[in-house]
């Protein structure tokens, strides 16, 4: 078992850690970044701005509901055209990603050449400070940003790491059933990559199997009593280390990825956002995938789930997978992407994707995938 591991992240968690945020930007020009104005309507805009301004400059680019390209470019030009020296983004995956990349862009000319791999990150980026509201996809706790609408494609790119994490779990309160949902879920999936893919390191896989039976745990308290808050902060931790790096230690097989390319193809197809293409993705890529990793799939419906483990494995699987399904439903959340139109075409999705994309799937097998998230689901 090799691996490296660095994470140069500065976390505070708690009621007081939005606190700290006027006294980490003393004196700077800030960049408030943040998405479709949730902020303004949870109160954490007003909880936060006037220490803020009390302590620095401070210039507004809200809107950023999703990480695009030209979004970030914009970004970057008014960093440098109003003499921005901090970052600090609040809200979702959108806005954090929009926040981190224009942070390094600022600093950096070229930054395609960040993405297409000519050039290597290295530490330099403005002053950055993420506050997450809604948890899910642990972009507060890496480098890494995913970027929409590069050339037509979706791309990312790596070093981007926020300098700061505060984290206080009453800001998602105001979060409905169905955002608590995804929130959970997202969380949940990514995690599991992290338990289905180890078979090296014992201590992460066991990380990872408790973040995933805690998840679990949470969403089931707070589908039943949505102020939970000892629920939303394990939710708010679990986003967090999910992506934090201790769980992919030593990971030896990260075939879960072919879910992803399944998810990015209705995203780029029919603007489908990330969370609902994962999400509705999920149990029809587990029941796809058991076909190559049987043992990693009971594993997860027997540690996590607590099946029972003398199930015959086409039985088990479909169990959990049944399971999985009646816990998703309990929210409300769409199912199926029947609503966002037909399903693409097969060389439609042939030509989304790279050959390595496909991973052990033949593309015939992933288009089946796709297609079923598309079918109407048989209440």
């Amino acid at each position: 078992m090799n691996f490296s591991y660095h994470n140069p992240i500065h976390f505070e968690f708690g009621s007081d850690a939005l606190n700290k945020l006027a006294a980490l930007c003393r004196g700077q020009k800030v960049l408030l970044v943040y998405g479709g104005g949730s902020i303004k309507r949870n109160g954490v805009y007003q909880r936060i701005l006037e220490p803020l301004q009390s302590a620095a400059s401070v210039l507004e680019y809200g809107g950023c509901t999703a990480a695009t390209w030209q979004r970030i470019q914009d970004g970057i030009q008014l960093a440098r055209a109003n003499g921005i020296t901090a970052v600090v983004e609040v809200g979702g995956a959108s806005a954090m990603d929009t926040g981190k990349a224009i942070a390094f862009g600022a600093v950096h000319d070229h930054l395609e050449d960040f993405i297409e791999g000519r050039a290597q990150p290295d530490d330099r980026h403005l002053l950055n400070i993420i506050l997450p509201t809604y948890p899910s996809t642990g972009s507060e706790a890496n480098g890494v940003c995913d970027i929409m609408e590069y050339n037509g494609y979706g791309v990312e790119l790596f070093g981007a790491w926020p300098d700061y994490c505060l984290m206080d779990p009453s800001t998602t309160l105001s979060l409905d059933r169905c955002s608590t949902a995804y929130s959970a879920w997202v969380c949940f999936i990514q995690t599991s990559a992290w338990f289905i893919g180890n078979h090296q390191n014992e201590i992460a896989r066991g990380f990872a199997r408790t973040a995933l039976q805690t998840i679990l745990s949470s969403y089931q308290r707070l589908m039943e009593q949505p102020d939970d808050l000892k629920a939303r902060g394990d939710l708010m931790w679990a986003s967090c280390v999910n992506t934090m790096g201790v769980f992919r230690s030593g990971i030896d097989n990260f075939y879960p990825w072919t879910l992803y390319s399944v998810g990015y193809i209705p995203r780029v197809a029919h603007g489908v956002s990330y969370r609902e293409a994962l999400v509705t993705a999920f149990p029809h890529w587990l029941r796809a995938i058991a076909k190559y990793h049987p043992q990693d799939i009971r594993a997860l419906f027997v540690e996590v789930f607590g099946l029972d483990a003398g199930l015959d494995t086409t039985t088990l699987v479909e169990t959990g997978c049944a399971r999985l399904e009646q816990l998703i439903a309990l929210s409300g959340v769409p199912m199926d992407l029947a609503a966002h139109g037909s399903c693409p075409t097969f060389d439609y999705v042939k030509q989304s994707l790279a050959p390595e994309d496909f991973g052990e799937f033949s593309p015939e097998e992933l288009y089946q995938i796709i297609g079923a998230c598309y079918a109407p689901r048989k209440e």
